[in-house]
């Protein structure tokens, strides 16, 4: 078979596998962004978000008419995902024949055959190896820019590896070149620097693929005709970068207006984004070279095998071919070192580029380890990762994006129920600007505070459900009365659940009917991490100026349960605490550094309407809380951390002494510590009462088995042990029990331990189980 005939026959075989897997909805926020950009370009409304794609979206644009021709009236974002998907799948194919030029003028030695007229088997198997790996595979028919982007960076690199093996002498120490060397060489190293400056318009991080192997290929020409290379280097280049970046410019409204809109996001991505630039914990960067080298291959073993075959491929070039070394280097070391530190490594699709490097050198490693068997161990890693990715792109491509489920199920209940409002976290209110949104008014949804809409909208009146889309993720709704919220369905992309789709956003929506709260909080409160981060972030807190929360006017009685911390030193002064409701104390009281908790009894009328013009004729009252210093003018800082007010008659529980702060982390979720003992307090029972708490495995931090109880007072109302996984405690508690034991029940735990004693750390803590939730209810219980 001839080179061409084999380069013609892959890419067939692969478009032909890739074709019907092309998905008909956008499932990433991303793939929204560019959805909405080939409708309308427009980089300061995120269409797409900056720093603009602008040739990824003209490819899109262009691919959108023959998608129509093809799909006749189908809904705009299922022909835009259809096209962008196409795009992918095409840049796919090119892929796949730029990395096999690349790797065959990387593989040559000069002195042989031009590696361009040859067919390579190591080149072929390196090439099929990476196309075929999970995450480039998957990504193939994906509306996203990831595939298309490398495509053009492999194309630029495939030039300038040329150039390279031009510009190598088959004589050790002989760097001198002929005229058609010295042409041959330029004319490529042109041709690179214009490609590279292509890519960049498609995918701005092309930028560190390419242009450090462009430095060094033109470096390597310093006393051999450098000035003519880099003169033309520098003219191609500007001009593939002008033909995107003036007409988008243009369409921003200028070079300032770019710069701003450019700016924004790059601050967005620093404050919000988990990097190692902003954590630099090694915990972080051990994560994200498991994210960088394994997860692409979405198994660790497949992973595995390849790093330690991609390792083996570096000795032998370390020790026979030390130049092509330093110039896969160049080809690697500078994304890397970029992906490790600025970017969000979980989102395994950024480590893309990094993988035809790590297929080369394993094809390398291969042929050091078993010379003879390289083809068939080869075959049977291009079957392990297409054993994978086959059925995974299969259920990409079947499986709907979460915006569209949900509406989906929206459409079909809104032809029965009528709510006030539809409410949202932001995360879904860019995939529903893509599609048909079947019910109005929309509430807007401000970054890290669409909670507040709510409040607006129940202040002013509104009455009956609202329904809320919220993103499992977020904590921010336990400032609303969980009492007032029921999760009608919740829907999920499943694909997620495999390491190549690791980031795909949103992933995940839970439908929650609200009907008008008892009581809402508005900023400032420390319910929970997330929102305690707000507060903080907004200098918000009860020690800044009063804290709000709108209480539903009624006549009954209620009960009160507030807590929280005093967070000054031991030697701090004690802080005053004052609540009042329509401007009239309902409680004060004086707290020491640590934690409190208390319940408080309003009596009836205390949040009673009042007649026109009395400031009490809305449908909540104002609930404020405040702290001073008891003595002295500098402030203490203090935060509520729990809050709930219900009639007496309703059950309402806390976390009492022996439990330390709320924590989160994204792949646990929200906890709390317990020391050795913490109790529960429980109040307003009038029946039996069910705690179940959930704990997580005590191997992850004991080398033994930890013996649990929960008790009431003396009695022991059941015990287990666990080590090896996490699991529930739980047991019904008996009223007459819980009554004479002042609503405390406690969780007992056999050891402990203080993280300073461990790890250096100052935090000396006593640490005992760490919990994932508490349930406390009567449900069924008499």
């Amino acid at each position: 078979m001839t080179r061409l005939r084999l380069l013609i026959a892959a890419a067939v075989v692969l478009g032909a596998l890739h074709l019907p897997l092309l998905p008909s909805t956008l499932e990433d926020i991303d793939s929204v962004n560019f959805a909405l950009g080939v409708r309308s370009f427009d980089v300061a409304n995120h269409q797409p978000h900056p720093p603009g794609y602008p040739v990824y979206i003209a490819l899109g644009k262009m691919a959108v008419p023959a998608v129509r021709a093809v799909m006749g009236e189908a809904e705009a974002s299922t022909v835009e995902a259809r096209a962008l998907a196409m795009v992918s799948l095409l840049a796919g194919v090119a892929l796949w024949w730029g990395l096999f030029e690349l790797f065959s003028a990387l593989r040559a030695t000069r002195g042989t055959e031009r590696p361009w007229d040859t067919i390579d088997a190591g080149a072929a198997a390196a090439a099929l190896l990476a196309v075929s790996s999970p995450l480039i595979f998957t990504m193939t028919t994906r509306p996203m820019s990831d595939v298309v982007g490398l495509a053009f960076g492999v194309a630029a690199q495939a030039c300038l590896a040329r150039a390279w093996w031009w510009q190598t002498s088959p004589a050790d120490g002989d760097r001198r070149l002929t005229m058609g060397q010295i042409e041959a060489s330029g004319g490529l190293i042109v041709r690179g620097a214009f490609l590279a400056a292509l890519a960049i318009g498609v995918r701005t991080q092309t930028l560190w693929l390419t242009a450090p192997l462009l430095v060094l290929v033109l470096a390597d020409r310093i006393g051999r005709g450098a000035a003519g290379a880099l003169l033309g280097a520098l003219m191609t280049s500007a001009l593939g970068s002008l033909l995107w970046a003036v007409p988008m410019v243009v369409a921003t409204g200028g070079l300032s207006e770019y710069l701003t809109v450019l700016g924004m996001q790059a601050g967005e991505d620093f404050s919000s984004g988990e990097m190692l630039f902003t954590s630099g914990s090694l915990r972080a960067l051990a994560q994200g070279l498991v994210h960088t080298f394994v997860d692409p291959w979405n198994h660790p073993v497949l992973g595995a095998v390849v790093l330690l075959l991609a390792a083996a491929g570096s000795i032998a070039l370390l020790r026979h071919d030390r130049r092509t070394l330093v110039l896969l280097s160049a080809l690697t070391l500078p994304y890397l070192t970029f992906h490790l530190l600025f970017q969000e490594t979980p989102f395994i699709r950024y480590a893309m580029p990094l993988v035809p490097v790590m297929a080369l050198l394993a094809v390398r490693g291969q042929q050091m380890l078993l010379p003879r068997a390289m083809p068939a161990a080869s075959g049977a890693l291009v079957v392990a990762g297409l054993a994978m990715a086959v059925p995974l792109s299969m259920q990409a491509s079947a499986s709907p994006g979460v915006a569209v489920q949900v509406l989906g199920g929206l459409r079909d209940a809104a032809a029965t129920e009528t709510p006030t409002a539809l409410a949202m976290h932001q995360a879904f209110r860019r995939p529903l600007q893509a599609e048909t949104v079947p019910i109005g008014p929309v509430l807007p949804a401000p970054p890290r505070r669409e909670w507040l809409e709510l409040v607006g909208h129940w202040r002013e009146g509104g009455q009956g459900p609202v329904w809320f889309l919220a993103d499992p993720r977020r904590s921010d709704l336990a400032l609303i009365d969980p009492r007032s919220q029921i999760v009608r369905y919740e829907y999920s992309w499943a694909p997620t659940a495999a390491r190549v789709f690791s980031g795909v956003r949103p992933n995940a929506v839970q439908w929650i009917e609200m009907q008008p709260p008892r009581w809402i909080a508005e900023i400032g409160w420390a319910l929970t991490p997330e929102t305690a981060g707000m507060a903080q972030l907004m200098h918000a807190g009860p020690h800044v100026a009063p804290i709000v929360a709108q209480v539903r006017r009624g006549p009954d009685a209620l009960r009160m349960l507030i807590g929280g911390r005093h967070l000054g030193a031991a030697n701090d002064p004690a802080a005053h605490m004052t609540v009042t409701i329509d401007d009239t104390v309902v409680d004060a009281f004086t707290v020491s550094p640590g934690f409190f908790l208390r319940t408080v009894n309003l009596p009836a009328g205390a949040v009673a309407p009042g007649g026109p013009g009395s400031g009490r004729d809305g449908p909540y009252a104002p609930l404020q809380v405040a702290s001073a210093p008891s003595s002295g003018t500098e402030p203490v800082v203090t935060a509520i951390e729990q809050f709930d007010l219900q009639t007496p008659d309703t059950v309402m529980w806390g976390y009492d002494e022996g439990w330390h702060e709320a924590e989160y982390r994204p792949a646990l979720g929200v906890w709390r510590w317990t020391s050795a003992q913490a109790s529960l307090r429980i109040v307003g029972a009038s029946t039996p009462v069910r705690v179940a708490v959930r704990y997580e495995a005590p191997r992850l931090s004991f080398a033994s088995p930890s013996r649990m109880r929960l008790m009431v007072g003396d009695q022991v109302l059941t015990e287990q042990e666990a080590f090896d996984a996490g699991g529930v405690i739980e047991a019904t508690v008996p009223l007459a029990a819980l009554e004479a034991a002042g609503g405390v029940v406690r969780l007992e735990t056999s050891q402990t331990f203080t993280p300073a004693e461990r790890s250096g750390a100052t935090d000396r803590r006593a640490l005992g189980l760490r919990v994932f939730g508490v349930t406390v209810d009567t449900q069924g219980l008499r």
